[in-house]
């Protein structure tokens, strides 16, 4: 066994970890606080043809701060400018501005914008976000080191067809007069000079330096190795037939799906339903600034766009094909989580005629109906009457109309929260102000003003007892500590704390039920007069 010598664990890191890992340094420095080590990382990327060449010495052949562009003369005439004024393409640049500024390192903005990142100044760091909106981390840097994730570096170099250098020097200083021959090693990917010497640090009396570069190949430049992200996409499989004991899955593959002309004959349909949980819906309801979800359509805003069935009271349904052409695979894993078997279930009437038949129709879940008519009436009324009888929401508390959602199962929680948002969509957004031009009446409370103007109108809801019912609700439950008078109001409206589900939808089926009486009475008969008139 050979004998170890001074920075032999040095050269064992570059050898065995240096460049191995998830994360390569660009740039790092090795100096130790009690001064008995100073040394650095560097980098740069190389032409092939200049790569055999360069592995033959073992010095840098970019030093921090070189390859920015310039100005070349060759005589008085002959000028041209140089994008990069080295052969070697530097990945950190270190700028310095003549004592005057703090310099700084500046990752290559080439790099940057092929990746697509986006500089996170707050937190040191480039990010980029996957398929499904993740934020990744890609650059990470401080004031001693900058790391890029290698297979974002990988892909790069695959585009640009050039390889990489991974720079390293270390100095060890010692106590002692010992010294050996010089090293020179060259080999393939390795190259470097170890070499001993006195040293320049006070309290020590030599120093063993380890100098040289490491080589990486760039890969082919294929669609595979120039993207960082995966380009061929993975698929899961769902229920198609069956029930919870006896089914059969396929997968959700749109490439191994038939169709209507004749592609994979005997492979289930595309259009194949598939039933999940209405639990599903849980995760986007709960982000309102990361996903919508709308009548027959879920979106995460600025990636993906799903088609769904959303009008049912039981369950919600997609069809197999959509499942693996419009949501990553993450979202694919998340949804099989409620996936349901399709035995005693079917699509709603809705959906069919929207989706298999090319057909207008209506939404049929109540919190649907009533987002639509909700909307459709605010913009009816300000149109006719040129004021909102319900004050649009503020940009706070818009999502509360965006999730508004009959209930995905029979939990109080679930309840209490849609009752809140919809109590702040309806009654704590009644026009006071606006109705009191209107109508010469003393009442004061909001829900007392509008019962009044309205039955004035020609209503003939019991909007008094309705609404003070739902007021109560929020007051003796939702808002506060539970108690005897809850349970009266509860009572009174008719709500069994065991079908919960059913309940909200009824509260949402007599909103709509209000709103298309006051549609009726007034807004209706206001055209109808401009008509005859």
């Amino acid at each position: 066994m050979s004998e170890s010598l001074d920075m032999d664990d040095f050269i064992k890191f570059v050898r065995d970890e240096l460049g191995e890992g998830i994360w390569i340094p660009l740039h790092k420095n090795l100096n130790k606080d009690d001064k008995s080590e100073d040394g650095s990382l560097y980098s740069c990327l190389v032409s092939p043809e200049e790569t055999d060449k360069a592995m033959e010495g073992y010095g840098w052949d970019l030093l921090p701060g070189d390859g920015s562009p310039s100005i070349v003369s060759s005589g008085s005439t002959n000028i041209w400018y140089e994008p990069n004024c080295s052969k070697y393409m530097p990945l950190v640049i270190y700028r310095q501005f003549h004592g005057t500024r703090e310099p700084y390192r500046e990752i290559l903005q080439e790099l940057v914008l092929y990746l697509e990142l986006y500089h996170d100044s707050t937190n040191s760091k480039y990010v980029v976000d996957d398929e499904n909106g993740a934020e990744i981390d890609v650059i990470k840097y401080s004031e001693k080191e900058t790391l890029i994730r290698k297979s974002f570096l990988s892909a790069f170099m695959s585009a640009r067809q050039m390889n990489l250098f991974l720079y390293f020097e270390n100095s060890r200083h010692k106590e002692g007069n010992e010294r050996l021959a010089d090293e020179h090693i060259n080999e393939s990917d390795v190259s470097y000079t170890r070499f001993w010497d006195s040293s320049y640090v006070e309290g020590f009396d030599t120093f063993t330096r380890v100098l040289g570069k490491k080589l990486y190949h760039c890969l082919p430049r294929t669609e595979e190795n120039y993207s960082p992200f995966k380009t061929e996409k993975d698929y899961e499989s769902f229920i198609i037939e069956g029930d919870a004991h006896d089914n059969k899955i396929y997968s959700s593959n749109p490439s191994l799906l038939s169709d209507y002309f004749g592609k994979n004959q005997g492979a289930p349909h595309y259009l194949t339903p598939v039933y999940f949980d209405k639990g599903v819906l849980q995760k986007y309801f709960g982000s309102s600034t990361e996903f919508e979800v709308q009548d027959s359509v879920i979106y995460k805003h600025g990636y993906w766009r799903l088609r769904f069935d959303n009008n049912s009271p039981d369950h919600v349904c997609v069809f197999l094909g959509d499942l693996g052409r419009d949501i990553p695979h993450a979202e694919q894993v998340y949804w099989k989580s409620f996936n349901l078997p399709p035995e005693d279930r079917e699509m709603s009437g809705t959906y069919f005629k929207r989706s298999m038949v090319g057909a207008f129709a209506d939404a049929e879940s109540p919190d649907l109906v009533f987002k639509s008519e909700f909307k459709s009436f605010q913009n009816q009324w300000l149109k006719l009457k040129g004021w909102p009888l319900f004050l649009p929401l503020t940009a706070a508390d818009e999502h509360c109309f965006k999730t508004l959602h009959s209930l995905t199962k029979n939990e109080q929680s679930e309840f209490d929260s849609q009752v809140l948002s919809l109590v702040k969509i309806t009654i704590d957004s009644i026009n006071v102000k606006g109705i009191k031009e209107h109508i010469s009446v003393e009442e004061s409370g909001s829900i007392k003003l509008l019962s009044a103007y309205l039955k004035e109108g020609g209503v003939e809801f019991d909007i008094a007892s309705y609404l003070g019912g739902l007021q109560g609700v929020r007051s003796t439950g939702v808002a506060h500590r539970r108690g005897s008078k809850y349970e009266r109001t509860i009572e009174r409206l008719g709500i069994d704390d065991g079908a919960l589900v059913q309940a909200f939808d009824r509260i949402l089926e007599q909103m709509t039920e209000l709103l298309k009486e006051i549609d009726q009475v007034f807004v209706n008969a206001d055209v109808s007069s401009e008509t005859i008139t």
